[in-house]
């Protein structure tokens, strides 16, 4: 599998979800995802397991500010965005992973604060993340937008190929070549599972030489 579809049949299961959702907030002991989720603790460590063998959290060892034992205590380490679109003549799956530095809300090292001041600058950071959040949906917009664009586009050029090429692997050939402008000859042979002789008997057919 690649790597997206390794990482949808991680996050495909709720529990995980939720699992994720928590340490994205704070590190957790697998006692308090037990209590917070409503599952038993060897439920938990099932799962964890799996998200620690997928190198999306990492476990380590703190000493417990009662006294006993160390315990194992989880964060999260890898970040990830996935964009799947679908239109006319348009199917495409993408993931953006990126490293996390283990942490999730950053503990300051500093004397605690008065109430008023804890106040004022929560109230700082949350006017910064909705500036942020308007600044995403304006580029939601105009992502929305392009992909419209692209969708015309590639509906206008499908209807081209389908009225005039009987060929149904040489149609397939010309779909990808026109949807993933991206990809040599060698990649779209690989993406179809077809020989790069007979992608590249297609182009020279249909696009005079092609690349």
């Amino acid at each position: 599998m690649d790597e997206l579809d390794v990482l949808l049949s991680v996050i495909e299961n709720p529990t995980r979800r939720r699992i994720l959702e928590a340490l994205v907030r704070e590190p957790h002991y697998p006692l308090q995802l037990s209590k917070e989720l409503g599952l038993s603790q060897q439920g938990i460590m099932k799962h964890l397991k799996v998200l620690e063998e997928y190198r999306m959290v990492r476990s380590y060892d703190e000493v417990s500010d009662q006294g006993g034992p160390n315990r194992k205590i989880y964060v999260p380490i890898t970040g990830f965005n996935i964009v799947v679109d679908m239109g006319p003549g348009l199917f495409t799956a993408q993931i953006v992973t990126r490293e996390m530095d283990g942490r999730s809300c950053v503990k300051e090292d500093h004397p605690q604060e008065g109430q008023v001041m804890i106040t004022g600058r929560v109230g700082e950071v949350r006017d910064r993340i909705k500036e942020i959040d308007a600044e995403l949906r304006g580029i939601s917009r105009r992502r929305a937008e392009l992909m419209r664009a692209k969708e015309e586009a590639l509906d206008e050029a499908c209807g081209i190929v389908e009225s005039n090429i009987d060929d149904y692997h040489a149609r397939r050939v010309l779909y990808v070549y026109m949807q993933r402008p991206e990809l040599s000859l060698g990649q779209i042979a690989k993406e179809l599972g077809l020989r790069d002789e007979m992608v590249n008997d297609v182009l020279k057919d249909y696009m005079r030489g092609g690349e």
